[in-house]
């Protein structure tokens, strides 16, 4: 999960020194010298990052950065590289466009297709993150049935709780859901979930009774959960993954 995270940080980094770059390139005083090695060392990276998370635009973003087929230098044109060695073109002894708004454009479009990068990562890495968790819960809740065909009542309970627990919290952050409490329980986090009706009443019904129950597993001073109890947290935590996303 770190490593997605990583990678969304990163992408959003890319956009941001983008963002700057552009800034940068259109000062009056900005010098080439200094600028066109950062604006080198942003698109090396930023080439790779578009090269595989959209291919599709990679030639795009390449001919912003150099016009292979062109036949004339026009303002449309106009690429990065011909302004990092400063090109100008001229027509009687005057410039034809200006070229720092021509290499502006290009470098805009530049941050623009990066930007849609970090918009897909986001699409596809919350996909991947959501397949990994399930994983997670699954083997989980395989566990927490093996205990609970061995009897080990209360450990079979604590797992499901955890699975509730962590299944709810994934739910707010998917829907958005602010959580305030430093550490909410189920409890908790089913009154947020119910307050923004991502479900009815008879499921948070439900979510409520299989929190009781987990309580009663982890707590040694109350009377021990009774094996019916927890096969109905088991397959009620079941039931709560499936309908509940």
């Amino acid at each position: 999960m770190k490593n997605l995270d990583r990678i969304l940080s990163a992408l959003k980094e890319l956009t941001n020194e983008g963002a700057k770059l552009v800034d940068e390139g259109q000062k009056p005083d900005m010098k080439l010298g200094s600028f066109a090695p950062l604006y080198e060392a942003w698109y090396s990276k930023a080439l790779i990052a578009v090269g595989q998370i959209c291919p599709q635009r990679l030639p795009e973003f390449r001919e912003a950065y150099r016009h292979e087929k062109r036949k004339v230098v026009t303002y449309d044109t106009y690429a990065v590289s011909d302004f990092l060695i400063g090109l100008t073109v001229t027509l009687g002894g005057s410039p034809t466009f200006n070229k720092t708004n021509a290499f502006a454009m290009k470098l805009l479009r530049q941050v623009g297709i990066v930007h849609a990068a970090e918009e897909l990562a986001v699409s596809v890495l919350f996909d991947i993150r959501g397949m990994l968790r399930a994983e997670l819960l699954d083997s989980d809740l395989s566990a927490a049935k093996e205990l609970l065909r061995a009897k080990q009542f209360r450990a079979s309970g604590m797992i499901c709780g955890v699975i509730l627990e962590t299944h709810l919290r994934s739910c707010c952050d998917a829907h958005g859901v602010k959580i305030s409490k430093k550490d909410p329980g189920i409890g908790d986090l089913n009154d947020l979930l119910r307050n923004v009706a991502l479900y009815d009443v008879p499921m948070w019904r439900l979510i409520q009774r299989l929190a009781d129950i987990r309580n009663l597993c982890g707590h040694r001073k109350e009377r021990d959960p009774s094996p019916s109890e927890v096969e109905d947290l088991v397959s009620g935590t079941e039931k709560v993954i499936k309908e509940v996303g």
